[in-house]
């Protein structure tokens, strides 16, 4: 008497097999036979067995969801703080990643990436390793030069996103001799610049030149490895208008803290100036 034959749906098997990523192993014990039964379905219904490098992956990973105001606020903070690679040229995963000692940078993280893939988190002597594992979908973080950003340059409704990334990575609020300021400091010329003609077009006046040459000692501390330049917004209608551009997309919890202190400050000056209505 010949063995029964294992009974299996072609749309169960391809599920198991390709969404939940499970091994023909794993799924062999789910139907009490072996793993080679599998194998042979897989064949039997066309479903193509999947590359070494794909089936590595254990974690699930989905696309990205093509929200264009994420995908541009995130190249802006990658640009400014995040490093990301993919580990071999016929690898299926993109990883993101970044050292930190900050919660705030931690938790953006956590809202860019953790719906797509496992975001790992370690904490070593007060520095967080964060590393997040991502699908091939997420390949648009990959470079670091001006094709990452070009695309934004006509849309005024994604470049905010694109410099709100960009400020929650690099920049600063702050208040300087009583008044409220802003400012970047940065080797990205290229980017500062990007950013700089976008303000300028939208009325907002934002000073913006080198302050370092290469070989230059900063803080006294080290000589730079590049020219390092700064950009500033700091008249006071031009913050505000800036302040009130940001509020709504800065992630940063400091950052934001830090923003609503300068709104404030301004606040203060234009009652003191103009005063009560």
């Amino acid at each position: 008497m010949g063995r029964t034959k294992i009974i299996l749906e072609k749309e169960k098997l391809r599920s198991l097999y390709v969404d939940e990523n499970l091994t023909p192993m794993a799924i062999s014990k789910l139907f009490n036979c072996n793993s080679i039964t599998i194998r042979n379905r897989l064949k039997e219904f066309g479903i193509p067995l999947k590359d070494p490098a794909f089936a590595r992956i254990r974690s699930k990973r989905l696309d990205f969801d093509g929200n264009l105001p994420n995908k541009a606020y995130a190249i802006g903070f990658r640009i400014g703080d995040l490093n990301v690679y993919r580990p071999s040229e016929k690898s299926q995963t993109i990883v993101v990643r970044c050292h930190t000692t900050q919660d705030d940078q931690v938790e953006i993280m956590k809202s860019l990436f953790e719906s797509f893939g496992k975001v790992s988190v370690s904490l070593n002597k007060g520095h967080y390793h964060v590393n997040c594992f991502l699908n091939n979908t997420f390949g648009f973080l990959l470079p670091k030069n001006s094709g990452a950003w070009e695309w934004l340059k006509n849309d005024d409704s994604l470049m905010p996103s694109f410099i709100a990334g960009y400020v929650d990575a690099e920049a600063n609020f702050i208040l300087n001799q009583g008044r409220a300021r802003f400012k970047i400091d940065s080797y990205d010329v290229d980017i500062l610049s990007f950013i700089s003609s976008w303000l300028s077009s939208k009325g907002m006046n934002n000073p913006f030149r080198r302050i370092y040459k290469k070989g230059d000692v900063w803080k006294g501390k080290y000589p730079l490895n590049e020219d390092l330049w700064r950009l500033n917004i700091n008249d006071m209608v031009s913050l505000e208008g800036f302040i009130r551009l940001m509020m709504p997309l800065l992630r940063h919890k400091k950052r934001l803290s830090d923003m609503k202190v300068c709104l404030k400050n301004i606040n203060e000056r234009k009652t003191k100036k103009y005063g009560t209505k």
